[in-house]
């Protein structure tokens, strides 16, 4: 925590050198829950790296949320921040526990300079362009979805990170009789034929086409004998 004070102090004293900032950590923090003449910013996708302090099992997630409170009071030029680090669980243990992340100086230097940037947009009204927001650079590349289920933010609702871990699954297509109730078996067919591992494919259509070729021949009897039935009378 000595660490974001004082890149804080250094970021907040270039901005604003005549004001007097404060930072500190407050872990009953809850997101859209504002006291008057508070503002909020939530930094999302931040990047760490976290140790399981049971079984030391280490992982790294670009999906860190932190959330800020401030506030500034012009009178007195002062000015107040509470910040909640979100955590993460062990996936490997049974009983796993919330663990802080361990953030690299430049991350937090990123960190720190977007919540200077909002502070001056939202207690000092100054313009800013959303382009001068540092982009977080994740050092290594990370492995697999978003671990939803050991993620504190995800909990509460503040993390909108989906779990991808299953792939999207290919939209499946079935032929359709044109004859189900006159020939029902042929699904059946269809089935078996494609359960083989080769020539199935190839058997499985010339059944098919055999099936309804027997059907036309139906229909052209049926046909004849109803002309034959009404030209004999």
């Amino acid at each position: 925590m000595e660490l974001w004070k004082q890149i804080f102090a250094q970021k907040i004293e270039q901005m604003k050198p005549g004001d007097r900032w404060t930072l500190k950590e407050d872990y009953n923090l809850q997101s859209n829950d504002l006291d008057p003449g508070w503002k909020q910013f939530l930094q999302q996708h931040a990047f760490a790296r976290f140790q399981c302090s049971q079984c030391w099992h280490a992982w790294q997630s670009a999906q860190v949320n932190i959330l800020f409170h401030m506030h500034l009071d012009r009178r007195q030029s002062r000015g107040w921040v509470r910040m909640r680090i979100f955590r993460q669980e062990c996936k490997k243990c049974l009983l796993p526990k919330l663990e802080q992340p361990e953030f690299s100086q430049e991350h937090v230097t990123r960190v720190v300079e977007n919540l200077v940037l909002k502070i001056s947009g939202k207690c000092y009204r100054d313009a800013i362009h959303p382009k001068e927001l540092s982009k977080i650079i994740v050092e290594d590349q990370t492995t697999g979805p978003h671990d939803s289920a050991h993620c504190e933010a995800c909990r509460l609702g503040i993390c909108f990170v989906k779990n991808e871990a299953q792939a999207p699954t290919k939209p499946f297509f079935r032929a359709v009789s044109l004859f189900p109730r006159v020939f029902p078996a042929q699904q059946d067919w269809s089935d078996a034929e494609g359960e083989n591992s080769s020539g199935g494919e190839s058997s499985c259509n010339w059944r098919r086409w055999c099936c309804y070729s027997c059907c036309v021949v139906i229909f052209l009897a049926l046909l004849i004998f109803v002309l034959l039935y009404f030209t004999a009378k």
